[in-house]
């Protein structure tokens, strides 16, 4: 039911990707410039992937109810109760034979499609309120701490990665029970796939004990992006023809630069670091009108203002649509951001961290351009990191592309700068009224991160290996120190989100996690009770932990209430032209409005993450947990950070006293 940046859980599963089905990635091209050549066909699974199921309305209601409760007072629970009750024997049940209906005539989930067009519907500006960003770990190579090196490496292996995903030769991506073996071994494994007829590969797996996921996305990760238009967007998708060439920003300036040859083999990596070295070599523009800065507007504002730009001459409309066309968007942001390469996490300050995440969600918008499906940004102390616009696909796909060519950078020496491509500038013809058009949007965002507060709480008191000494679930307890957080702050719970990711599925995408639940306000409400005793709470935060994994589980299978609901509005929408009674209950509100907006992932190339508050109420919460300490980036509209932060930390403490029975 809610919006909301997202790079998407995998609940329990751990991820194996590369040149073997289940093997650890190797990083060196092939001689003719692939990743690696799989055994299989990248997308091998995809006829036979399994179609999520629609949930039953007695499981969504029953589920749904689970959520309300700890949101509502008794006299709220009743009316909310008889609101649901009502809906349920009424219009739903004629809502759930359209969507069963509609969904026997595709071969796709239930929820793909009105699900994209929330996306593309939301009006909203896509820096701070969609749009997340992941930052890769320092290159250990020092050659490498240099932006143009840097940046012609990550962008060389996001070529290769292209061209092994367009010739079919990518891995794919499968997923693997933690903790259970395969039947088979990889050789065996490929030989019988690729005698398995396509629509019975995906069965073959899971008597193998591994899990395809859906790939669908890939694809859309090149050469694609996202056109403002009003009242909804549309995604386009360019050919390779069109996109050969990728598109850079330096400043507020443009330029393009070809990266594949019209042969589909990709440009030498000397030739990308030779042409980046001549946009380097000339210092940044930062005066004038910055066209970068009209995708920060919302959507239909953006609408008129870039139709205006390409209506407005030839010139104009060619630069554009080169922008638009690129194969993905290089940023090589003109300051440095963070700390100093290599610099150890505990040496990070909380300041450095902020810095490097607001620089990569949002910078200073001049030099950004949000409407790509990708832009790898750059820092002048070779800082990168991939910010991702969300309608077109999620963190499943986003981060197996991060992987890989992390990985593959990583790997290899800095290649020495030969002659070849040569950079374009894009030129533009602003008149007047398109100059103060962008003053007044630059103006605009300067206001809105004005607004906004960034705080990091890096701390020792919480970390995985004492979560695992206590036999406490490592997601669970972080969940339930936001929990405790807020309601020691507030005096009240709050509607939370977390995500599970449904790529197990066709075309699959996510569902969403409630960690606030019946036993989370048990735990809460003992935690600040001075009266209860120890065990009581003990009893209460493993049983609230307990439930939070069990409710992740069931997330990653659709076996939640959230998407069911927003499908069951949706159809509303499209039949009756207005939404049911029951979606304005003030209770269904009150879940609606996230305030508690959660994300987290593990990667070894991973170093920041991060993405906006939702709504004005709204903390956007991002996390990690390893060996050392637990590391939170929280964002809101100025509502409390420090304080929510403190109380985040009291609590972890007070929650591993308890379950260790030592002091912290």
């Amino acid at each position: 039911m809610m919006l909301r940046p997202q790079i998407s859980s995998t609940a329990r599963l751990v991820t194996r990707v590369g040149p073997r089905l289940t093997g650890q990635l190797v990083r060196t091209l092939t001689d003719d410039g692939y990743l690696h050549k799989s055994k299989v066909p990248t997308m091998a699974f995809q006829d036979s992937l399994l179609k999520l199921k629609i949930p039953s309305l007695e499981d969504t209601a029953e589920r749904f109810l689970a959520s309300a409760r700890p949101l509502a007072n008794d006299a709220e629970y009743a009316q909310t109760k008889a609101a649901l009750e009502d809906f349920m024997s009424s219009e739903a049940v004629d809502l759930q034979k359209k969507v069963v209906e509609e969904d026997k005539r595709v071969y796709s989930s239930y929820i793909t499609a009105p699900w994209n067009q929330m996306y593309l519907d939301n009006r909203a500006s896509l820096p701070v309120n969609l749009n997340p960003q992941i930052t890769m770990k320092d290159d250990p190579d020092p050659a490498k701490h240099d932006q143009g090196t840097r940046a012609a490496s990550l962008i060389a292996a996001s070529v290769a990665y292209y061209r092994t995903l367009r010739d079919n030769l990518l891995t794919p991506h499968i997923f693997q029970a933690k903790g259970k073996e395969p039947t088979w071994g990889d050789d065996l494994f490929s030989k019988v796939i690729n005698l398995t007829p396509r629509k019975f590969k995906s069965y073959l797996a899971y008597a193998n004990g591994t899990f395809p996921l859906d790939m669908s996305q890939y694809s859309k990760l090149f050469g694609l992006s996202r056109i403002p238009e009003i009242g909804t967007d549309r995604l386009q998708s360019y050919s390779e023809e069109q996109s050969r060439h990728i598109v850079i920003q330096y400043g507020y300036d443009f330029f393009t630069l070809d990266v594949l040859r019209p042969d589909g083999t990709g440009v030498p990596e000397g030739e990308i670091a030779s042409g980046l070295a001549k946009i380097l070599r000339q210092p940044p523009r930062l005066d004038g009108p910055a066209f970068g800065l009209g995708t920060t507007l919302g959507r239909d504002e953006w609408a008129v203002l870039r139709k205006k730009v390409m209506d407005s001459s030839a010139t104009n409309a060619a630069s554009v649509d080169a922008i638009s066309s690129a194969l993905f968007a290089v940023c090589l942001e003109h300051e440095s951001v963070g700390a100093a390469p290599m610099t150890p996490l505990e040496e990070t300050t909380n300041e450095q961290y902020t810095d490097l995440t607001e620089a990569m969600l949002y910078g200073k918008g001049r030099n950004r351009w949000f409407d790509k499906s990708f832009q790898l940004i750059v820092a002048k102390n070779a800082k990168a990191a991939v910010n991702f616009e969300h309608s077109w696909g999620d963190g499943v796909a986003v981060l197996r592309y991060f992987n890989e060519i992390y990985a593959e950078s990583a790997k290899n020496a800095a290649a020495t700068p030969v002659a070849g491509v040569e950079p374009k500038k894009l030129e533009f013809d602003f008149s007047d009224d398109i100059v103060q058009d962008l003053s007044k949007a630059g103006e605009g965002f300067d206001a809105l991160l004005d607004s906004l507060e960034l705080l990091v709480l890096q701390t020792q008191v919480m970390n995985a290996d004492l979560l695992k000494e206590c036999k406490l679930g490592t997601d669970g307890a972080m969940q339930m120190a936001f929990q405790l957080g807020y309601y020691r702050l507030y005096g009240e719970n709050a509607s939370t989100y977390e995500s599970a990711n449904t790529a197990a599925f066709k075309h699959g995408r996510t569902e969403t996690v409630r960690p606030c639940t019946t036993a989370s306000d048990k735990f809460v409400k003992l935690f600040c009770d001075p009266q209860a005793s120890q065990a009581d709470r003990e009893e209460a935060l493993r049983s609230a932990i307990t439930n939070h994994g069990k409710l992740t589980k069931e997330g990653v299978f659709g076996k939640a209430w959230d998407r069911h609901l927003f499908a069951l509005k949706s159809m509303a929408k499209r039949e009756y032209g207005s939404v049911p009674a029951f979606f304005e209950d003030p209770v269904v509100k009150k879940l609606d409005h996230i305030i508690i907006s959660t994300s987290t992932l593990a990667s070894e190339a991973l170093d920041a993450g991060g993405f906006g508050p939702v709504n004005k109420d709204c903390y956007g919460i991002g996390y990690g947990i390893i060996n050392i300490g637990a590391r939170l980036s929280v964002m809101s509209y100025k509502r409390d950070t420090q304080q929510l932060l403190d109380c985040i930390e009291q609590g972890m403490a007070d929650m591993l006293t308890v379950a260790s029975g030592k002091n912290f």
